[in-house]
């Protein structure tokens, strides 16, 4: 039983590595993106930035008189510009955020061998 034990350690060590890499880089990256997508998502509903440049010439809240012509697609294209800048900057932030989860494992590996390399 020992002897077992032994003779599957590398076996289940090697496994044990592979399904971590895997939950990291796989599992993780998939729900990562899908919450992402979603808050992503969400930022341009609350904003309405497509809706709001596909409606670019059209009076706001249905007010068709002189005024509220002209101030209708002042309105949107303010709103449209404010929502792309929003929309980038959430968007490079998300980026950046899986960025640093790509390259963690990799630092702490490469942390570990460093004071590894110190202690000897």
């Amino acid at each position: 039983m020992i002897a077992e034990y032994f003779a599957n350690l590398p076996v289940n060590f090697a496994r044990g590595i592979f399904n971590f890499f895997y939950f990291w880089y796989v599992s993780s990256s998939k729900s990562f993106w899908r919450k992402e997508i979603g808050f992503i998502k969400g930022i341009e509903r609350d904003i309405g930035v497509f809706i709001n440049l596909r409606l670019l010439f059209q009076p706001i809240f249905g007010d068709y008189s002189y005024m509220g012509r002209v101030i209708g697609p002042i309105f949107r294209l303010g709103r449209v510009l404010l929502g792309f800048i929003i929309m980038a900057i959430s968007i490079i932030a998300v980026l950046g955020i899986y960025l640093i989860w790509i390259i963690l494992p990799p630092l702490a590996f490469l942390m570990i061998i460093s004071n590894l390399n110190f202690l000897f």
